[in-house]
């Protein structure tokens, strides 16, 4: 009986320091700033040479 007391209180401490590295790490990513959205966002790289042939197929068509 006095074993299994033992056992018992091993793993609530186990539980406890478990408990205790989770609260630290909900207090990291709270303390962590939010992420900004941007406007155009992460494609930018995308979107230059899609405007640069657009604008010269416009030339094309129009000049």
């Amino acid at each position: 009986m006095e074993e299994r007391l033992y056992e018992l209180e091993d793993k609530v401490q186990d539980l406890e320091l478990e408990v205790h590295d989770l609260r630290e790490r909900i207090q990291l990513l709270e303390d962590r700033p939010a992420p900004r959205p941007s406007l155009i966002g992460h494609n930018v790289w995308v979107l230059i040479p899609l405007v640069a042939i657009f604008s010269w197929m416009i030339v094309e068509i129009f000049g």
